[in-house]
């Protein structure tokens, strides 16, 4: 008796650690619902190519009498090393603006340096509406004494290697006061760079401080894509060839734009049009006013 229970408990433990199996029906029904899932998912949408060809076939440009010339600043370089190689690819000299301590600042100057396009330092500075909008490390601010303004700035300029000139970052509030700017300056005349002015602030003393100090000076005309639109960004691209200022060749024309999918779009589809319509593009350095 003893032995035929031990049998019972031994065939009972035998059975507990067989796995149990699906029926046929309910692994094929598994497989099915796996496949409808799998058939749901959709890619991500990409900004830069919404309608972008009846965009692109829309657009008209006159011609132009005589060779004009434009530079092309791309800020807020140095978060993501792609989207860089993606402008790069971009057969034109577009300038870069990089921002200092960002996780790929001094890779993205060596790169820009690498291609022979040109490297500015896109120089933090406080806005109006700080502290709500933050302009990032390594920020100029008001509070700042002349050598913590100086300190900084160098601490700035070494993360960037290669550049060439300075811009602002934000800077609504700094830009306006001439004696803080001319402190910025004062480091940028020692080291032979340029400035080119974001014209974020319509009161902007940048210009004053410039000439104060001799440092070659070049104020933004024209942003490229303040909404983002790949339509609206390839709109404000080719009107330049309606611009007087740019047909008639009364000054220089500088436009700033920004590292958006829709943007780097705009430009490739906008680069062949204007060279091929009389337009030069040229490096930020080659219409800074000396």
């Amino acid at each position: 008796m003893l032995t035929a229970l031990a049998l019972l408990c031994l065939n009972l433990f035998e059975e507990k650690r067989k796995a149990p199996v699906a029926p046929k029906e309910t692994e094929t029904r598994i497989r099915k619902e796996l496949k409808k899932a799998e058939e749901k998912k959709q890619p991500p949408a990409k900004i830069a190519e919404v309608d972008r060809t009846k965009d692109r076939d829309s657009v008209t440009a006159p011609d132009i009498k005589e060779r004009v010339r434009i530079a092309i600043l791309i800020d807020d370089i140095g978060q993501d090393m792609a989207v860089l190689h993606d402008l790069l690819d971009i057969d034109v000299p577009l300038s870069f603006a990089v921002l200092p301590h960002q996780p790929h600042s001094t890779q993205a100057a060596q790169a820009i340096h690498r291609r022979h396009r040109e490297t500015l330092l896109h120089l933090p500075m406080e806005p109006q509406s700080y502290p709500k909008d933050r302009p990032g490390e390594g920020a100029l601010f008001l509070s700042m004494n002349d050598e913590e303004i100086r300190k900084q700035f160098q601490k700035n300029l070494a993360s960037v290697p290669h550049a060439l000139g300075v811009n602002n970052h934000m800077g609504s509030r700094f830009s306006e006061d001439e004696e803080k700017m001319a402190v910025v300056m004062t480091e940028m005349k020692d080291r032979g760079l340029f400035f080119v002015d974001s014209r974020t602030t319509s009161h902007s003393k940048a210009k004053e401080a410039a000439d104060r100090t001799g440092v070659p000076f070049l104020a933004r005309k024209i942003f490229i894509d303040n909404d983002q639109s790949y339509k609206a960004s390839l709109q404000i691209l080719t009107d330049l060839l309606r611009e007087p200022a740019t047909i008639n060749g009364n000054g220089p024309v500088l436009l700033i734009g920004h590292p958006y999918p829709s943007t780097v779009a705009a430009l490739r589809d906008a680069v062949p049009l204007l060279e091929a319509k009389g337009v030069k593009i040229v490096p930020v350095s080659k219409i800074v006013r000396h």
